[in-house]
């Protein structure tokens, strides 16, 4: 039931986050919450020139699409109009379907790039040496997004190459994380240490937006449909070789990682680069590339960026979660979040849909707790109004799809019942080279 008063329980003033007092959300007042930004941007200038001279250690070179001279910068580039870049992390597997070693991934990755040509995306390494990731060209839509995904991972097929679209490999031992020998990711496995305890994989979905304010007003919408997302998303049950008890095992490892938690609520563009700005200087992180929260914005690619979902075996459920992100994204531009769900309450949402995925409920922006799946279908709903003048709507049908059938952490584990973790595994990589 919606708690009492007649304002949502979690509608907010800027300034520190909420404190339940009887029945509502009040600002939280008293010592510790002077001195941080607030809503209006004033005190954001004390901390701006943080990301302007880099905090901490010297930038650190080389690998990622997220890092650059420029990662620093405090200014928005404009993205586009509601345009879509997606990113599709995939782990690499022998004949055998267990990771492989860097060495042979390099050559494959080597080789992909030399077939896949650039009118589909970048082929690159990622932190993991058995990993590797494909971000498309800027697309208009998640339909084109998914068919340059599919010619990209027809190139890997072509390569030689075996790989699989899971947040986790379901038998990889513990404690063999495998980091690229790249000078960035060798600094992220040195400062990160035994938390990288297993190779992790992602699909990340950015949404184009035409300047700062604009992506802030996205970036409130998405923040709060985060643990929906990763309900739709969750496809990674197993993990060291057994059933995790969980939808997606990969959410509980990248729990463990420091600033990837899901983001805070900012009002305006002054408000986000500042709190930016004294993570990274509590950090000594030496860019916005190393604040790993579940959205962020890209200020030097003019987006705002998805990071909670799993990688999808099917190419057509990516364009479903693509389509959804960005009609998330553009339903805001109209009708702009007034309501901003504590991060405490937000968190126990994302703990949900890690633990059950779509079979939980959650507690909506009112304060009432409904199925995860009416949550979405409402937002789908959303979503087609706000895409069908663009052309844009047509993938979502797969996401109703998603809602009325056998979820991904489900069938999994049905198919390991069946045949076996080998069985498991060969049906991953099975469904991530014929893609459709």
């Amino acid at each position: 039931m919606p708690l009492r008063g007649s304002l949502s329980p979690f509608l907010r003033r800027s300034g520190p986050p909420p404190v339940r007092r009887g029945a509502k959300w009040v600002p939280r007042d008293g010592p510790g919450s002077e001195g941080w930004p607030r809503g209006d941007g004033k005190g954001a200038l004390m901390v701006l020139s943080l990301l302007r001279n880099g905090p901490g250690p010297d930038p650190v070179p080389g690998g990622g699409p997220d890092a650059g001279p420029d990662a620093g910068t405090d200014t928005f580039g404009p993205g586009g109009e509601l345009t879509l870049g997606v990113e599709e992390e995939l782990l690499l597997v022998d004949e055998a379907d267990q990771l492989v070693e860097e060495r042979r991934s390099q050559g494959w990755i080597a080789r992909v790039q030399e077939l896949g040509g650039p009118g589909s995306g970048v082929v690159s390494g990622e932190l993991f040496g058995s990993e590797i990731e494909f971000a498309t060209v800027v697309c208009p839509d998640a339909a084109s997004a998914a068919q340059h995904l599919a010619d990209l991972r027809a190139a890997l097929v072509s390569a030689g190459a075996r790989a699989m679209a899971v947040g986790l490999h379901p038998a990889a031992p513990f404690g063999e994380p495998r980091v690229t020998h790249a000078p960035r990711y060798q600094y992220i496995g040195d400062s990160l240490a035994g938390v990288l305890r297993t190779p992790t994989a992602a699909l990340q979905v950015h949404v184009g937006l035409p300047d700062a304010a604009a992506a802030v007003t996205a970036y409130r919408a998405l923040r709060q449909q985060l643990p929906v997302l990763r309900a739709l998303a969750a496809g990674s049950p197993y993990w060291h070789g057994r059933d995790s008890g969980l939808a997606s095992a990969r959410a509980a490892v990248i729990a463990s990682y420091p600033r990837s938690s899901l983001p805070p609520v900012v009002r305006s563009w002054d408000e986000y680069l500042a709190l930016t700005a004294a993570v990274l200087a509590a950090a000594e992180a030496p860019d916005p590339s190393f604040v790993w929260w579940g959205a962020r914005i890209q200020a030097r690619l003019g987006t705002v960026e998805i990071r909670v979902m799993d990688p999808q075996p099917s190419l057509a459920t990516t364009a479903g979660l693509a389509a959804l992100v960005q009609g998330i994204a553009a339903h805001a531009l109209e009708h702009p979040v007034v309501i901003d769900v504590p991060g405490e309450v937000l968190a126990e949402n994302d703990f949900r849909a890690m633990r059950h995925g779509l079979e939980t409920t959650m507690a909506d922006p009112t304060g009432s707790m409904r199925p995860v799946r009416e949550i979405a279908a409402e937002l789908v709903d959303q979503a087609r109004t706000a895409l069908r003048p663009l052309g844009a709507d047509a993938p979502l049908a797969e996401v109703e799809r998603i809602l009325a059938n056998e979820p991904e952490p489900d069938r999994q584990r049905r198919v390991h019942a069946t045949g076996g973790m080998p069985g498991l595994l060969a049906d991953l990589v099975e469904r991530t080279t014929r893609g459709w």
